[in-house]
């Protein structure tokens, strides 16, 4: 009887969450959408929020985002918001695991690092390897987000403006 209990209020609090989760990327998306900036200014936060979520500082790409934010009054707000909310702690673990991948592949060319504790030399192989991996994969990805995140922009702007031509000849 509590198991049933417990299991229908965690499945409660999962749909709270995930419906905030969804509301909040509807909102930044509005917001985005509508906002009065260009779309090179809109893309470029976009892509400048992706390339902070991505980078291997987990738990501080928010804080770092937003003193970026405060520093460069240029940046969308709202653009770099929504490219933290899309690379979220679900969607960055297989990046990491991507990039560790990766910065293996690459790393097997480079020299070690000489040290004489061999668990001191572990991390660093392994740091140099993820570092590496994780450099190599978000450099693409947020020259990548920018370019997706132009053409979602036009064709939105786009779409909106059908919509309003459509009304104008509705009402009249």
């Amino acid at each position: 009887m509590a198991i049933t209990k417990l299991k229908r209020w965690a499945v409660r609090r999962l749909r709270f969450y995930k419906d905030k989760y969804i509301f909040k990327i509807k909102r930044y998306t509005i917001a985005v959408l509508t906002s009065d900036k260009s779309d090179v200014s809109i893309a470029l936060s976009y892509a400048f929020g992706t390339l902070i979520a991505l980078l291997p500082t987990p738990g501080f790409s928010t804080a770092i985002g937003i003193g970026f934010m405060t520093v460069f009054k240029q940046l969308n707000k709202m653009a770099v918001l929504l490219s933290m909310m899309v690379w979220n702690a679900i969607t960055i673990i297989p990046i990491y695991w991507l990039s560790y991948k990766i910065g293996s592949r690459i790393s097997n060319s480079l020299p070690d690092v000489e040290v004489q504790n061999e668990i001191i030399r572990q991390i660093l192989l392994f740091f140099k390897q993820f570092a590496l991996g994780n450099l190599a994969l978000t450099i693409p990805i947020s020259i990548g987000s920018y370019f997706l995140a132009i053409l979602l922009l036009q064709l939105a702007r786009k779409m909106r403006l059908r919509k309003t031509e459509n009304r104008n000849k509705i009402s009249t």
